[in-house]
């Protein structure tokens, strides 16, 4: 009986599991159930044996007769397809375990909490989007070399291919150094973890890669150019915004400590006297 797809999906249920035979020892085998199971049976050491091939119609005839051929030059080789099967997921496991994103994502949890929350952000966000859909990201991290780094971070400090989410085609030789720190950090704990011997990254300095642009330092205000910045607030803004610009014209507090400030009371506890405010 020549095997049809119509024939298979219309193939009727029975009292017992029963086989519709294509070729080559293999055969179709319906349940009790109503599942439909490709399987190939051979001999090897002597013993009588069945081998899955797939599931049907999930598995088409034409793929199942390339798995049943995959699998009789298995046979003839001396070696069980389904031990061979399972050597390769083993295989595929561990090569997933030890790629260059799997150390990259070890390295961020492990810095969840010896790090501030903007840190792990931003490590997150460069990683993110220059190492894991990258053939970078695939490798695995004990074939990563000098000169694959090395273009990575060339890439990103002249900008040669846009990533998702860049509005400039300018390079971006502060990000690329960052980048580098992040990079290096990585290997290092791979290093410790046994995954890689040597760190590629400690090989490139910053200079290597990167031509920073020169420093460009904003001009102080005059006097009575800050008497004019000071009135803008007043108009200019939210409320929040205006309280914020004046605070750190009073404590030139950086900004992401600004930014990151909250409304809770005061824990200061001055070690003679009280505080100004209170005096």
């Amino acid at each position: 009986m020549k095997l049809t797809y119509p024939l298979l999906l219309n193939a009727k249920l029975q009292d017992k599991p029963y086989k519709l035979h294509d070729r080559d020892s293999m055969y179709l085998r319906v349940s009790v159930s109503g599942s439909k199971v490709w399987k190939l049976d051979y001999r090897l050491d002597g013993k009588d044996c069945s081998h899955t091939l797939g599931r049907f119609p999930d598995l088409s005839i034409s793929d199942a007769r390339q798995r049943r051929n995959d699998a009789a030059r298995l046979v003839a080789s001396g070696i069980y397809p389904k031990a061979y099967e399972k050597q390769r997921q083993l295989q595929t496991i561990t090569h997933n375990k030890n790629t260059f994103w799997a150390a990259c994502e070890d390295w961020i949890e492990d810095n969840r909490d010896r790090r501030s929350e903007y840190y792990c952000w931003q490590a997150v966000r460069f990683l993110s989007r220059y190492v894991k859909d990258s053939p970078l990201g695939k490798m695995p991290v004990r074939d990563i070399k000098v000169a694959h780094v090395y273009d990575l971070l060339q890439s990103i400090a002249k900008r040669k291919v846009l990533a998702r989410e860049e509005r400039k085609a300018e390079g971006a030789p502060h990000i690329a150094i960052r980048l580098r720190q992040h990079l290096d950090a990585i290997f290092r704990r791979a290093i410790i973890s046994g995954r890689v011997d040597a760190n590629p990254v400690a090989a490139l300095k910053p200079s290597d890669v990167v031509t920073l642009p020169p420093t460009r330092h904003n001009r102080a205000l005059e006097a009575n150019e800050l008497k004019h910045v000071l009135a803008a607030f007043s108009v200019t803004g939210t409320e929040l915004t205006r309280l914020a610009m004046r605070l750190l014209l009073l404590t030139s507090v950086r900004t992401v400590e600004l930014r990151g400030a909250t409304w809770g009371r005061s824990t200061w506890n001055p070690p003679y006297g009280p505080s100004p405010a209170s005096a």
